[in-house]
């Protein structure tokens, strides 16, 4: 069943037998009524039948239009009679019968000048009928002759063209790759459909020139020939118009296949095109116009009208149209919702968009995307942190214990008596780079605790001022060697921040030894100390030795360092770990680069004093 489905051979036969098993049985059921007699009456047989009967109906309306333009009733053809009688009156205004006649039981009325007039027609048995239905009667015969089979061909071809059409109904479209439309089904189907409605409508207008009239004056043939031929046209037609209409619900989503949807679509997207170009504002104004207008115009339809129904109506729809801005609102205070938990830094949530109106739902999926990207950026970033962080320290541990073998062993050979002068300078150099990388070991843990947060932070309220004069003063020595004049400018007053003491030790250090490091000798190192309001800042510049061609923001990177400092001993990890460590106590490090103008600022602010 399967390969006769997906067979178009199989689909164009059935096609073929289902139109013709059709006509039959539509011929069949024409030749059926056209030769019913009536068994109350006791006419002659060919008089019975409801086609001859037609026929002389015909006749008789013949012959009254005739009476209408000349004012006289003629006479039908020998063999019938008429009676016409004013139905306002009762009065017989014509009548042919003799009193042999028998009521053909054909009767109709018309009005001629204003006057109602009843028309009734009879039989003559005992008249031979005229040349005029003579033919008729043959044809009459002709179809009284098969009479008997006209009803069981009629069954069985209608059976045969229904299971024909069944068959067609579900095979239609089906191809061995699935449902596939093609030729005529991919036409539109508004236009497929009109030009249906007009192959039928067309040849049906010749219908009443086809009728029994045409049975008084030609063989029954010259009928059934046009008859025949439009019945299997419009057969024709309507099979193909159920077959594509089949294959088209079967694919599914049949409406896009036609030129109304493909109008209407045009328009709906030129219209929502429209309005999605128009500001926010602007479309709150089109719908205020859009409400505006519909109230006026049906204030105007209930002043006219004064109907009660249509005021009910009228406030159905502003009802509606409060529902409307009461969903709005509503949506409106979700999105912003959304809005102040993303700003509070909860990038877990999310808006619900799914009941939102186009423009709202738009904006919140923004929203959404917004959190689900900052949520993707900040745990790759803390992924790469904390890889960074796992690989410091992991290398800075793993380092430790060799390390601390080189220092010991270097310390013992720098107590043994050494003869060669030379063998003296190599274990000095041995125990000066040991001593710096065991200061790079230390930097790299410390900052790994720093960046992490792992370091305990004890804060407690710390005289800065008094902090950074002790700090000035730990560094005369090296501040001479490196010929670098200290400047202080620190208020006489005590100036308070809360701090970590051992930690804040270890940021001044960090800086103070980058001055004595890189300053240029000669120079002047300022430290002020500035106290506000809102926060306290102690500043410390000086002049650099190398220019600076690096950003200040990667200064405080790890390891990095200008290209001129890279001869020096330093790690580059001095600022990164100050300014880790100013944030661990609620602080801030800032630096600015101004040509050779280096300057580091430490921010307290004033809620942490």
């Amino acid at each position: 069943m399967k390969k006769l489905t997906h067979s178009a051979a199989a689909r164009a036969a059935a096609f073929i037998l289902c139109l013709l098993c059709g006509l039959t049985a539509l011929l069949c059921a024409a030749g059926y009524f056209m030769t019913r007699i009536d068994r109350d009456r006791t006419l002659p047989e060919p008089d019975s039948v409801s086609v001859y009967q037609n026929g002389i109906r015909v006749l008789l309306n013949n012959a009254l239009q005739e009476e209408r333009y000349t004012g006289e009733y003629p006479e039908l053809p020998s063999g019938y009679s008429y009676v016409a009688t004013d139905t306002s009156t009762g009065k017989v205004l014509y009548d042919g019968r003799t009193k042999n006649a028998v009521p053909l039981g054909i009767s109709f009325g018309y009005f001629s000048e204003g006057v109602g007039i009843d028309v009734q027609a009879y039989l003559e048995p005992k008249q031979t009928p005229g040349e005029e239905l003579t033919l008729f009667r043959t044809s009459v015969g002709t179809l009284l002759r098969y009479q008997n089979a006209y009803l069981p061909v009629g069954i069985i071809t209608a059976v045969l063209c229904l299971a024909l059409l069944v068959f067609l109904m579900a095979s239609m479209g089906k191809t061995p790759d699935g449902v596939k439309l093609r030729g005529i089904h991919r036409v539109p189907l508004d236009l497929f459909l009109a030009a249906a409605l007009a192959a039928v409508a067309v040849p049906a207008n010749f219908y009443f020139d086809l009728s029994e009239i045409n049975l008084l004056y030609n063989p029954l043939w010259v009928w059934m020939m046009p008859v025949t031929l439009m019945a299997l046209w419009i057969g024709f037609v309507v099979l193909l118009t159920l077959c594509t209409i089949s294959a088209r619900l079967r694919a599914g989503k049949w409406w896009r296949n036609s030129i109304i949807y493909i109008v209407c679509r045009f328009v709906y997207r030129a219209v929502r095109g429209f309005v999605r170009a128009l500001p926010i504002a602007w479309k709150g104004i089109l719908v205020y116009a859009v409400v505006a207008l519909v109230n006026f115009f049906g204030m105007l339809l209930i002043c006219l009208s004064g109907s009660f129904f249509q005021l009910l109506m009228l406030v159905a729809l502003d009802i509606a149209g409060l529902y409307f801005v009461i969903r709005i609102m509503r949506q409106l205070k979700a999105l912003q919702t959304a809005a102040q938990k993303l700003a509070a830094g909860d990038l877990t949530y999310t808006v619900d968009t799914e009941k939102m109106y186009p423009v709202l739902k738009e904006h919140g999926d923004d929203l959404n995307a917004v959190s689900v990207g900052m949520s993707r950026a900040v745990n790759e970033r803390m992924k790469s942190e904390r890889f960074k962080t796992e690989l410091i320290t992991n290398v800075s541990h793993d380092l430790k214990t060799p390390l601390t073998s080189i220092v010991s062993y270097v310390d013992l050979l720098k107590k043994e008596p050494t003869e060669s002068e030379a063998a003296r300078e190599y274990i000095e150099v041995l125990d000066r780079q040991s001593q710096k990388l065991k200061k790079l070991t230390t930097d790299l843990v410390d900052a790994s605790k720093a960046s992490s947060g792992v370091l305990p932070v004890n804060l407690e309220k710390i005289d800065l001022g008094e902090l950074l004069r002790q700090s000035a003063g730990e560094y005369t020595e090296k501040f001479a060697a490196a010929n670098i004049t200290p400047v202080l400018n620190v208020p006489e007053t005590e100036t308070y921040v809360t701090a970590d003491g051992r930690l804040l030790w270890r940021v001044l250090d960090n800086l103070l030894g980058n001055a004595v490091k890189y300053a240029q000798s000669g120079t002047r190192l300022y430290l002020e100390l500035t106290p506000g309001e809102t926060e306290t800042v102690l500043t410390l510049k000086n002049i650099s030795r190398e220019p600076l061609n690096i950003p200040a923001e990667e200064l405080m990177e790890r390891f990095v360092r200008g290209d001129g400092s890279r001869h020096t001993d330093g790690s580059g990890l001095g600022l990164s770990i100050a300014n880790s460590l100013m944030e661990l106590m609620g602080g801030k490090l800032t630096l600015t680069l101004d040509g050779d103008l280096f300057k580091a600022a430490l921010v307290f602010p004033q809620k942490t004093v």
